[in-house]
């Protein structure tokens, strides 16, 4: 409630109160000599007309572990940018629930309508003739034009860039257009060029590489990258060089066009999103108000759930035991996995790139215990590929259940010790330190020092470091030493740029939504295409393979399977990365929130945009 409203409802209560004391304030009676009254027939009385109450503000509760750093979605690898564009900004379509609470669909958001196939590679879309910014300004394809450029620019390389190029749907020649000037794309290129053509003020057509159906077009135009920006306000926070941009830094360098608006933002405090009644999909959305508070503590959380303050908590480990056996509590699965990113560039570690050494860290990881102790209810895994991955394929048969997936877990599984399954085995990393020691040709009395770059606050990155500070010596018989490297939070990224003689291993956490389809995306974030994951652990073996995968993506579900597998093995041989835990997502939601959907479904979640509050 704004203080302008709670002064006015203030004034009129003292108004109240003084027209109440008025009435009571009657004067001293003088004595008469009593008289009988006449007769009089009473008057009709009228019922005092009441005024009409209005309804309670419908206010939901949401909550961030850390601030935004943008609200410019080209500009960011962040996941927590998307939730205010998601309530603050609107794509061509958006995804909403079925009626029976059980699937989603596409509906127009900023088109006008579902996008025209005109040939195999060809399709074309209408913005909508009402569509505009939240100022009044109006959107139409020059806008989309702009966007589409703007994050397509080879100067301004921008972090989200490959999102556009190439995801659901890859876009001819933007992806060249995005790297001319580098070594892989050395040729300059015109922008013409690219699949981006406006065909008149309110039409767009899209020019594929590959053929791609309706949905795939559209779940492309939905990553926050491709949020459309203002054009005029886009250049006015340029630099003179147009290489940066201030856009969306704060509320003054941005503006939105979605079924909310962003009203305030106190930094490292609190969102606070009001519905906005002109937009053309308002009656979709049933809260007054959104307010996201930046909660970074798990404790803070959980009190602010409990005393009515916040409509969702996901308990971490530590809060989680609690909460198990709770009837609002939901679990589902997730496409994350939770792994160790390996710098191959420290000079200052005589092993730094060598796979045996690489080896030796996969084999050094007691997942059982670190899901358990650690991360609490969630499972352990001695592969990247998570257990969602190709469950929206044409079958819906996952990956891992499929028999490629499963010949990979029993080759992990042979490797692993007794009794384990996921590759722990602290025999095999020792013999695998000892092939790197002679790889290198260090004296067995050299100690190594293995750097872990974890955020401030401990955390779950910090507890992890605590337990390979505790148990790496002896699994390798003194001869291996941890040291943690603490960076502030959000700044691992840049660190492991800017630092590469700082830390060896990371705790990283990365879901991949497209994995869902094809299986073998997960790895996207290893090759060097991605640029915006500085850890080069890819090998021109990995890469070819992931290339053949990409040859095949439009090929039966059979050949996918069969090629992602080839990946997978490759990935475990060359250790691309560490990964140790698969996610699985517990949520809790009050009572007081009606959610659309009856269940939890892959991509889409369980709607709680579309949510409504119950008292």
């Amino acid at each position: 409630m704004s203080k302008k409203l709670i002064a006015l409802m203030m004034a009129a209560l003292m108004l109240l109160s003084v027209a109440a004391a008025c009435g009571n304030d009657k004067p001293a009676e003088t004595p008469t000599t009593p008289t009988t009254p006449a007769p009089t027939t009473p008057a009709p009385t009228t019922p005092a007309p009441t005024q009409p109450t209005e309804p309670a503000k419908k206010i939901y509760y949401t909550y961030l572990t850390g601030d935004v750093d943008t609200m410019n979605g080209m500009g960011t690898v962040l996941d927590a940018n998307s939730v205010p564009l998601s309530w603050c900004n609107s794509t061509l379509w958006i995804a909403v629930p079925n009626e029976d609470g059980m699937g989603y669909h596409y509906i127009p958001d900023l088109a006008e309508d579902m996008p025209k196939k005109i040939d195999d590679l060809t399709w074309e879309f209408t913005i909508r003739e009402e569509a505009k910014w939240s100022n009044g300004d109006p959107i139409n394809a020059d806008t989309y034009m702009y966007t589409f450029k703007t994050i397509l620019d080879p100067k301004m390389v921008n972090a989200m860039a490959i999102f556009l190029a190439d995801n659901n749907i890859t876009i001819k020649n933007a992806y060249a257009y995005m790297l001319q000037g580098t070594a892989d794309y050395p040729d300059a290129m015109d922008w013409e060029e690219v699949g981006i053509k406006k065909i008149d003020d309110r039409t767009i057509q899209i020019t594929t590489e590959t053929p791609v159906n309706e949905k795939d077009f559209c779940t492309h135009f939905t990553a926050r990258s491709n949020y459309p920006v203002h054009p005029e306000l886009f250049e006015e926070c340029l630099s003179s060089d147009r290489l940066t941009t201030t856009y969306g830094s704060d509320l003054e360098h941005w503006i939105g066009c979605g079924p909310y608006t962003f009203d305030s933002w106190e930094y490292d405090n609190l969102h606070v999103y009001t519905k906005n009644e002109d937009h053309w999909l308002a009656e979709y959305f049933n809260y007054d108000e959104v307010q996201v508070r930046i909660v970074p503590e798990m404790n803070a959380r959980v009190q602010l759930f409990e005393s009515g303050q916040l409509d969702s908590l996901s308990p971490d480990s530590n809060t989680i035991e609690a909460y198990i056996d709770d009837p609002r509590m939901v679990s589902y699965p997730s496409t994350m996995v939770y792994d160790y990113d390996i710098n191959v560039k420290n000079t200052s570690n005589p092993l730094s790139g060598n796979n045996n050494f690489e080896k030796a860290m996969y084999h050094a990881m007691n997942r059982e215990v670190i899901a358990r102790d650690i991360f609490g209810y969630m499972e352990p895994t001695g592969t990247y590929i998570n257990g969602q991955a190709g469950c929206l394929s044409e079958s819906g048969l996952t990956y891992r259940e499929s028999k490629y997936g499963k010949e990979v877990w029993d080759m992990i599984e042979s490797w692993s010790a007794e009794g384990e399954v996921c590759g722990y085995n602290p025999d095999l990393a020792y013999d695998y330190l000892m092939k790197a020691y002679a790889d290198a040709n260090l004296p067995e009395d050299y100690v190594l020092t293995v750097k872990v770059m974890h955020t401030e606050g401990g955390g779950t990155g910090g507890k992890l470091c605590e337990m390979l500070m505790a148990e790496w010596p002896t699994i390798f018989k003194g001869k291996v030493q941890v040291e943690p490297f603490v960076v502030a939070s959000g700044m691992s990224l840049d660190m492991m740029e800017l630092e590469p003689e700082a830390w060896d291993i990371v705790y990283m956490d990365w879901g991949r939504s497209l994995s869902r389809t094809l299986p073998y995306q997960v790895y996207y974030y290893h090759t060097k295409d991605y640029t915006a994951r500085p850890t080069y652990t890819y090998t021109d073996r990995f890469e070819a393979q992931f290339a053949a995968c990409e040859a095949v993506k439009t090929a039966d579900y059979e050949t996918i399977l069969q090629e992602t597998q080839k990946l997978e093995i490759i990935a475990l041989e060359d250790v691309v990365s560490i990964p140790i835990v698969q996610a699985v997502n517990y949520e809790l939601f009050a009572d007081r929130l009606e959610l659309p959907m009856k269940q939890y479904v892959p991509g889409f979640g369980w709607g709680s945009m579309f949510g409504d509050i119950v008292e």
